[in-house]
Formats: C-alpha cells, structure tokens, sequence
C-alpha cells in the first residue's frame, strides 16, 4: 500500500522567508516547492512591518497546504482485493469457488 503524506516547513529569512512544501510518497520526496513571502507582502499592505510579514506568511502557508490537498486529492486510492461470497464482498479468501449455473 503507497502511503502519501506532505511536510511543509519555514524557510530562513536568508532565503526569502515563507514555506517549503516536500510532496512524500513511502517518506520519500517525490515533488513541492517554494512559497517565499515577497508574492505576498505588496498583496497585503498593513501599518505595520510586523503585522504585513504575519498576513503574508499565513497566506503563503495556506496556498502550500492547498497544494498538498490538491496533489493528495489526485494519488490514486490502493485497491485491496475483494472476493464475493454468499454475503457479499469479503476480505477473506474463499476457501471454494462456486460457478454460477448457465
């Protein structure tokens, strides 16, 4: 069974700030990106350096989860076998196989 997942974590400021989205498939990396605050800062003038860089870093941090649901939406689901029994589908292996009369 793949497992999915995603990690998104800070960015230093050296760097831009904001988030680092990591897409995982079985803990390995398999895509992300980058969501760097500056996008972000003009869309949100405030008063206040502080309060403008707060605005722009939870914007950024949903916009990286938004696309982490996205790509989560769109893995494909595992189908574990299911066989038919007198009672509908099962998980057990049948241990006889009737075929049904033509």
């Amino acid at each position: 069974m793949t497992d999915y997942g995603y990690e998104i974590e800070p960015r230093p400021a050296d760097l831009g700030g904001g988030w680092r989205l990591r897409l995982l498939e079985n803990g390995e990396e398999v895509g992300g990106g980058v969501f760097p605050l500056s996008p972000y800062l003009s869309a949100f003038p405030a008063t206040d350096e502080t309060n403008e860089r707060e605005m722009a870093a939870k914007v950024a941090y949903e916009d990286a989860l938004a696309e982490a649901s996205a790509w989560l939406a769109t893995r494909p689901a595992d189908e574990e076998p299911a066989f038919l029994d007198d009672e509908g589908p099962s998980d057990d292996l049948p241990t006889r196989i009737t075929l049904p009369k033509s």
